[in-house]
């Protein structure tokens, strides 16, 4: 296979997942509606919608490159920027998919079990995993490169949004601010 089928290909996958995230995103809001948490709802309801966005231009910016490396008139530039646009803003739906998750959970856990240690790890444990997850594919990607796993800027600032929002979370448990 050549590295032009092998990235159409690579296209094609994305756009399939992309999909499966906006059909899971839309999901998971119908199903918290049925049983909302105490708190947090408009929270999550409100970063769920925008991973939606993010997701669904993820599907278009990838079918964009797709059209535009079937064309006759394609420029490689053009075709990897929106390569590089599908993949930003997808990293970035996720990234509000893994904070609505967090703060799902622990406002569902707050709501069953009070502030019990419990509570607070299933979001420490989440976004911990998450993070372990990136900095071994960081470690994949970067390969030979010194330190390459730990400049990854996109993912970087992904786990930084991530880590401002599990403080936020330990803010909320020991009530020293409370979650919208």
């Amino acid at each position: 296979m050549s590295s032009e089928e092998s990235q159409k290909l690579n296209v094609k996958d994305w756009i399939t997942l992309s999909t499966v995230m906006i059909g899971a995103v839309l999901t998971i809001l119908a199903l918290i509606w049925q049983l909302p948490p105490d708190n947090g709802i408009v929270t999550i309801t409100f970063l769920l919608m925008l991973s939606f966005i993010f997701f669904v231009n993820s599907v278009s910016a990838n079918s964009k490159a797709n059209f535009e490396a079937n064309s006759r008139d394609n420029s490689d530039e053009r075709v990897k920027r929106f390569v590089t646009f599908a993949e930003y803003t997808f990293g970035f739906g996720f990234t509000l998919v893994i904070v609505g998750f967090s703060i799902l959970g622990y406002e569902y856990l707050l709501k069953y079990e009070g502030r019990e240690i419990i509570t607070l790890l299933l979001p420490i444990v989440f976004l911990v995993t998450a993070w372990i997850v990136i900095f071994i594919y960081n470690l994949l990607n970067y390969f030979g490169k010194p330190l390459g796993a730990l400049r990854s800027l996109k993912r970087n600032i992904w786990i930084l949004i991530e880590l401002l929002c599990l403080i936020i979370i330990i803010f909320d448990f020991f009530e020293v601010l409370t979650l919208p």
